[in-house]
């Protein structure tokens, strides 16, 4: 009996530790995300004051066009069809916000990663302009959905289109690119690779970009990797490093794809 108690014991503390795991996991992921978003706060801020300068300027028409004496209803009504148009960007643009800064669960769903890469990149758009490099995006048709959390998966996009952007700071301003694309590799596997014209990166750093706390940043932490790549294993798939040609690196890293059939035995 006591060897029994004794391995219940040990059973509780392994499963106590694996949910501590799990939740340290989570907590270094949010602040992951948080820091990622965080250097994107003055785009952000641009993306968020342009449509509500443009509902200010749009409401002080409309007010304009109704004051006149022959009230103006045709161009006062384009003037509020502007503001709900500009509300209505001002919206969507805080709700991708709030999606990746709110820390929630992970929910693996049904995904179409070409919709995952645009929406990353229209947080991305305006940083990237603003750094003078030229986005490149490629998107296969006819992919399968994959499975997967669409928050985590943004996550990981969004850490390796900003260490590009990053990579790329003292390059000429003529050869700065950065190509996403997407392809199926695979019945069971989709891939997406993010290409930079960079100084690319050594070959003996390949793996150990991944490692916790090896970063190439003056003032990086060396998480950013090391958690995409936990991110991507947890889904079930790989990501790596390797070199671009003729220059600069490639981020490649592949979700599975949803089965219906092994989802709904699941379920």
């Amino acid at each position: 009996m006591a060897a029994i108690g004794s391995q219940i014991g040990q059973f509780i503390e392994r499963k106590r530790a694996e949910y501590a795991l799990l939740v340290a996991r989570a907590e270094i992921t949010h602040i992951s995300r948080l820091t990622t978003m965080g250097e994107l706060t003055a785009t952000i801020a641009h993306e968020i004051n342009q449509p509500l300068t443009g509902l200010v300027s749009s409401g002080n028409a409309c007010l304009r066009y109704l004051a006149n004496n022959v009230s103006d209803i045709e161009a006062a009504r384009r003037a509020v069809e502007r503001m709900i148009r500009d509300a209505m960007r001002a919206n969507e643009v805080i709700k991708r916000i709030r999606a990746l800064a709110t820390k929630s669960p992970a929910k693996k769903i049904r995904l179409d990663i070409n919709e995952v890469v645009l929406e990353t990149a229209s947080l991305v758009r305006p940083e990237l302009q603003r750094q003078n490099i030229l986005l490149h995006i490629e998107l296969a048709k006819g992919l399968a959905l994959v499975i997967g959390d669409q928050i985590e998966l943004q996550q990981v996009l969004l850490n390796l289109i900003m260490n590009a952007k990053e990579s790329m700071g003292a390059a000429d301003d003529h050869n700065r690119e950065l190509t996403i694309m997407t392809e199926q590799i695979a019945p069971n596997e989709v891939l997406t690779s993010v290409r930079d014209t960079g100084p690319g990166l050594d070959e003996a750093e390949l793996e150990r970009i991944f490692e916790a706390f090896h970063t190439t940043k003056p003032t990086g932490m060396g998480m950013g990797l090391p958690i995409s790549r936990s991110i991507i294993e947890a889904h079930g798939g790989r990501l790596w490093a390797s070199p671009n040609q003729p220059r600069g690196a490639v981020f490649q890293f592949t979700v599975p794809v949803w089965q219906e059939e092994k989802q709904s035995a699941n379920g």
